[in-house]
C-alpha cells in the first residue's frame, strides 16, 4: 500500500467530516465576509521509526480549531520539508483558509501557491530570510499603535503578549505581503521568578480589515496547536 495515497484518502475523509460540522451562527447579509479557518503546516519525525535506511518524517496540515489532519505527506529521505510543501497543499481547497507555518516555509513559491489558490498565508520570519527580517525590524514600531494585548496566567507562569501591525504593501520583498506583524511575548515563571522576553516577526497576505486584530493574534497562537499532534505522536 502506498503511504501517501493512504494519507490522501484518510485526510480527504477527515476534511469532509470537518466541513460537515454544524455551521456557526454568522451574519447572512450579502456584504458579510466569509469566515476564515486556520490550517497549520509543520513536520515531525516519528518516534520509533528509525531503520537502517533512516527515519520517517511526515509533513502535516492540521486545522487550528479541531487539530484534524487534513493533508499529510512523507518527506523524502535525504531531503527536507520544503519540497513537500507544494504537493501537500496542491489537492486542498484553500479558499477561506489561512495557512500558517514557521520560518522554514517562509518561501516565495509557497506564498505564491497559496494566494493563487485563493487562500491566505501567515508566515513567521526568522534568519533564513535575512533581507525580509531586517526590513521588518526596521519598520517604525515606536510610532505604531498597540493593536492587541493579552495577559494570561496558567501552568505556573504569566504571559503578556503585545501585537503591533504595519501595512506594508508593496514595500516588502515578499510576494503578496500586505501586513507586517510584531509580537512581543513577556513570560514570567512564578516558581523561579525569571522573566524572558521574545520578539516574533511575521508577514501575512491578509489585507487590513479582513479580520479583527484579536483574530489575527489568535491565528498566530493557533499555529502552535499542531504541537498537540506532535505530542500524541511522541507518546503513542
Amino acid at each position: 500500500m502506498d503511504g501517501d495515497a493512504f494519507d490522501t484518502a484518510t485526510c480527504t475523509y477527515l476534511a469532509a467530516l470537518a466541513d460537515c460540522a454544524p455551521p456557526a451562527i454568522t451574519d447572512c447579509r450579502p456584504s458579510a465576509r466569509t469566515e476564515l479557518a486556520g490550517v497549520a503546516v509543520d513536520g515531525k519525525t516519528l518516534r520509533g521509526s528509525r531503520t537502517s535506511e533512516g527515519v520517517t518524517h511526515l509533513l502535516a496540515a492540521a486545522r487550528h480549531d479541531t487539530q484534524i489532519v487534513v493533508a499529510q505527506r512523507q518527506v523524502e529521505a535525504k531531503s527536507n520539508e520544503i519540497p513537500a510543501f507544494t504537493p501537500l497543499l496542491s489537492g486542498m481547497n484553500l479558499s477561506s483558509v489561512v495557512v500558517t507555518a514557521d520560518a522554514l516555509h517562509t518561501q516565495h513559491p509557497h506564498a505564491r501557491q497559496i494566494v493563487e489558490a485563493k487562500g491566505h498565508y501567515l508566515f513567521i520570519v526568522k534568519g533564513n530570510q535575512p533581507t525580509l527580517l531586517s526590513r521588518l525590524k526596521a519598520l517604525p514600531r515606536r510610532q505604531t499603535i498597540l493593536n492587541d494585548r493579552t495577559d494570561e496566567q496558567g501552568h505556573g507562569r504569566r504571559e503578556i503578549r503585545r501585537m503591533k501591525i504595519c501595512t506594508v504593501r508593496p514595500g516588502l520583498p515578499f510576494p503578496h505581503a500586505a501586513q507586517a506583524i510584531q509580537v512581543k511575548r513577556r513570560r514570567t515563571d512564578h516558581r523561579t521568578g525569571k522573566t524572558t522576553i521574545v520578539t516574533i516577526y511575521a508577514v501575512t497576505s491578509l489585507p487590513p480589515g479582513r479580520i479583527t486584530h484579536a483574530q489575527l493574534a489568535s491565528l498566530i497562537r493557533g499555529h502552535w496547536s499542531i504541537e498537540a499532534l506532535h505530542h500524541v505522536r511522541d507518546v503513542t
